[in-house]
């Protein structure tokens, strides 16, 4: 069964606000299709019971999620410090190599040497999600003078980005890898990857999952200056794309953050890839219960530029309205989801299949009938869901991963059938769509299954209840 009755995914993040069973049941009967664990914050235990909780919803609802993990990255962060600090615009504090401070007043722990070696006078620090900017003053072997900008407050393991500066730190930490392995060995469905700035980084990752035998897909985040000069590199060398506002935020100014996230959905569109729009979704109702013009706004460009589906962050895990959000999200894209742009430009380069999935969507669509295939590895329905069907587009299979695989991609209703080959497929696909009430007498349905390299392959084209005949190959 699947609850989101929306073309336009909708993905939330766990925290402390969204740990109990009940909340992800009630996200999920509210169309939440997939769930993001974020391996910044917590440990493996915190993890594995968001997951156990995700399991039992899913057994409950006879559906099933997407599970995300979001490796933490290189990433350069403070230390610890004591309790909270207060800054006001015009401070002057200070950034040393050390890994904790007694008096954090005024002087931070930022233990990453290339952070030293990399920033310049007259550099911009920013910190949460840029709302706090420091200019860089004087500097030394082991610390950083800076005048404060803006006012805000400072805590410990804060992330701090150099605006327009990719810091040359590894592609994946010791850390980063075992997190991988927990992943694989726990039945993620996703990895996703921070601060990618090369295609070799997302290899790297591929790399560990291999070894472990794990079918784990690969999501690249794009949000560092590298990552967008390289973005024709990564997003083929991806199984989706992220797009994270609020370190592009940081890296660019904020002006360029609307065009930069245009250009990477369009690009991920082109390439057939999954792509997904996160940070500050809906961040007013971390403590309101109502969003804003703007955010409203935001996420109805966001539809219809075409992405995939809209992660929300803080507003699940550590937000005070949750489930809120995510009936107002819900809210926001079905009164938006016709102003899809469908861009289907002719492709001489398109594959046979990829033109073959253009095409059942074409004939569905000139028929104003509903789209069924059943696939094996799921292939099939990403390349149709690239073309943005106007119709109702049910892909089956008998692998739970895919289906959860497929539950973030546009438009995929997901369905569990049993198969031992496509012919069965198809024909269980559509009785299970008839048990399911999804198919009314007269209605039309095309049914295929994964396109094969054979000699034919064979799509029919049904009236609901009017003498079903089983596909046989002859």
């Amino acid at each position: 069964m699947f609850f989101g009755t929306v073309p336009v995914k909708m993905v939330s993040t766990l925290g402390p606000s969204t740990s109990a069973e009940n909340k992800l049941l009630e996200m999920v009967k509210d169309g939440v299709s997939g769930f993001r664990i974020n391996f910044s914050h917590g440990n493996k235990s915190e993890w594995v019971k968001y997951l156990k909780n995700i399991l039992c919803v899913e057994e409950k609802l006879g559906t099933y999620v997407a599970i995300i993990g979001d490796l933490k990255g290189a990433s350069i962060r403070l230390g610890d410090i004591r309790g909270k600090a207060e800054i006001k615009r015009g401070d002057e504090v200070k950034f040393i190599n050390a890994k904790y401070v007694e008096d954090s007043k005024l002087v931070f722990p930022l233990p990453v040497d290339e952070f030293y070696r990399a920033v310049k006078v007259g550099n911009e620090i920013l910190m949460d999600d840029g709302s706090l900017v420091f200019k860089v003053k004087g500097k030394c072997e082991d610390e950083i003078r800076a005048s404060a900008l803006t006012q805000g407050f400072v805590s410990s393991r804060k992330t701090l980005v150099v605006r327009g500066l990719d810091i040359d730190t590894p592609s994946l930490t010791s850390e980063d890898v075992e997190n991988i392995k927990f992943a694989a060995r726990n039945g993620f469905t996703y990895i996703a990857v921070s601060y990618v700035k090369k295609g070799e980084d997302l290899e790297k990752v591929r790399e560990v999952i291999e070894k472990e035998k794990a079918d784990m897909a690969v999501m690249a985040k794009i949000e560092t200056v590298k990552g967008v000069e390289n973005m024709e590199e990564i997003i083929p060398l991806s199984d989706a794309i992220i797009v994270a506002r609020g370190d592009l935020g940081m890296q660019f100014p904020l002006e360029e953050v609307p065009k930069l996230q245009e250009n990477i959905v369009l690009k991920s569109l082109k390439a057939g890839k999954p792509v997904i729009v996160a940070t500050q979704i809906l961040a007013s109702m971390i403590s309101n219960p109502t969003p804003t013009r703007a955010e409203v706004s935001d996420i109805a460009e966001t539809v219809r530029e075409g992405a995939d589906g809209v992660m929300l962050t803080g507003e699940t895990a550590v937000g005070k309205y949750p489930i809120e959000t995510v009936k107002w999200l819900k809210k926001i894209i079905e009164a938006c989801k016709d102003r899809v742009l469908r861009r289907r430009e002719e492709h001489l380069g398109f594959s046979v299949k990829t033109k073959f999935a253009e095409g059942v969507v074409f004939l569905s669509e000139s028929l104003n009938a509903k789209l069924a295939v059943y696939t094996r590895k799921g292939r099939t329905a990403f390349r149709i869901s690239r073309f943005r069907p106007a119709i109702p587009f049910y892909a089956a299979s008998s692998d739970v991963n895919v289906l959860r695989k497929l539950s973030i991609v546009w438009g995929v209703k997901p369905l569990k059938v049993e198969a031992e080959n496509y012919m069965e497929g198809v024909n269980n696909t559509y009785k299970k769509l008839m048990q399911l009430g999804k198919l009314e007498k007269g209605e039309t349905v095309v049914l295929t299954y994964g396109f094969i390299e054979e000699d034919e392959h064979i799509i029919k084209i049904v009236k609901a209840k009017t003498g079903f005949k089983s596909l046989k190959k002859t």
